[in-house]
């Protein structure tokens, strides 16, 4: 490569890198501005705004409105410390700000401020839904064939050719390459029906996959951007109907990764651990933030528009894993006012921090497992950390995000080999 290429190709690395680190301390702040406006709205003390992990080095930025605002030397995290909603973590600071005497706040409202987060991580994502659905249109993607691999050539040889548009396996609509993986990977060894389009001609096509049910081709989910007809409601409620349907799908991914971890632990517990069925979700598909930046940036480099979605699925993400009733999630907090509301009085204070001790334990562990993830992930190749390029996509580019490209979601090569 030319020096000058190579310096430009590095260039748009590092920037997309830094665009995407951007974003995501954006969707940090948004989510941690959601508790403080909320608790400030209806009078909660408030004596820390930090932005970064709390257990690193701070510089205190300002002091305002009964607030010390930081940062710290670890970035991306965040958080509030709210001593009147019962964080035992708040009480435990020692503030640069003078505390008033502690007040008694009502279920709901404090209800409100532990899911305040969630809901501004929400309302951004529909708000950047709205504008790009203003600015580029409705998102819309295809599943083409963009190779053929000689190494299982069922495909080819059943008559499919590259540009072909996968639009059903046996009668079943495809949504993206993830979705035709999933589909033709629970058919092994079995006969299956795949519905194309060919020219913009239907061509239905038969073949017997092998036995990972894989049929020997590479997929590529292009997005395109169709112009919304109507005013602005209506733009508003497409953009509303897109956001609903891409939560429904990131919901169905998770619920299939929890339960295939579940059924990992089991078998490893068991002494059944059995090889990693491919489709399937579990442990070794959870990652996190090295790889959320990698395929963000490969996203850039392809596509700026992309990251609009990419942007979105962040978003929802934070706000969906927050809500996860785990002790030092913001769900943990709703689960323990649930309980408090249901029983009269609060859970004892021995039995809560217990388990917002195993809470933390669990999440320290589970950021090991995704930082382990990460890395192998990386350092082997599963997802290379340059221009556009999935090792395992066998075309040049990055799968367009859809619902499994999240943190918290298996994020498939798109090949069906």
């Amino acid at each position: 490569m030319p020096e000058g290429a190579a310096f430009q190709s590095f260039f748009l690395q590092s920037f997309a890198i830094f665009v995407m680190l951007a974003i995501l301390s954006v969707l940090i702040i948004v989510h941690e501005c959601g508790h403080y406006l909320v608790a400030r709205l209806f009078g909660f003390q408030t004596p820390v705004f930090g932005f970064g992990l709390p257990f690193s080095p701070h510089w205190t930025i300002a002091r305002k409105w009964g607030t010390e605002f930081r940062i710290h030397a670890l970035l991306l995290g965040g958080f509030v410390l709210i001593p009147e909603l019962g964080d035992e973590t708040s009480l435990e600071e020692t503030f640069s700000v003078p505390l008033k005497p502690f007040r008694k706040f009502p279920i709901w409202q404090r209800a409100l401020v532990a899911f305040a987060g969630v809901g501004f991580n929400i309302l951004f994502a529909y708000l950047v839904m709205v504008v790009m659905f203003f600015s580029l249109g409705r998102p819309e993607s295809t599943t083409i064939v963009q190779s053929l691999i000689n190494e299982i050539p069922i495909a080819s040889q059943a008559g499919v050719k590259v540009g072909d548009e996968l639009v059903a396996v046996n009668e079943v609509k495809v949504s993206n390459t993830t979705d035709a993986i999933k589909k033709l990977s629970a058919h092994k060894n079995d006969l299956v029906t795949l519905d194309l389009l060919r020219n913009g001609q239907p061509v239905r096509l038969s073949m017997r996959t092998n036995a990972d049910g894989k049929v020997g081709m590479g997929l590529l989910s292009p997005v395109t951007y169709k112009k919304v007809e109507g005013g602005f409601l209506r733009t508003c409620g497409e953009a509303a109907v897109k956001l609903w349907t891409l939560t429904g799908s990131m919901l169905d991914a998770l619920g299939q990764m929890l339960s295939g971890i579940v059924s990992s632990i089991g078998q490893h517990l068991t002494g059944n651990a059995k090889a990693h069925t491919p489709g399937a979700l579990g442990l070794q598909d959870l990652h996190g933030v090295l790889m959320v930046v990698a395929l963000g940036a490969d996203y850039a480099q392809q596509d700026w528009n992309q990251l609009f979605l990419f942007t979105i699925m962040i978003s929802m993400d934070l706000a969906i894993v927050n809500l996860l009733p785990i002790p030092a999630l913001d769900g943990g907090h709703l689960a323990f006012l649930f309980f408090e509301a249901l029983r009269g009085r609060p859970v004892k204070e021995n039995v809560k921090g217990e388990l917002i001790k195993w809470g933390f334990i669990s999440l320290l562990l589970l950021m090991a497992v995704v930082m382990v993830n990460d890395v192998t992930a990386l350092f082997t190749g599963k997802f290379e950390f340059k221009s556009g390029h999935n090792k395992n996509s066998n075309n040049g580019k990055a799968p367009a995000p859809n619902e499994s490209t999240s943190p918290a979601i298996k994020a498939e090569p798109s090949t069906n080999k």
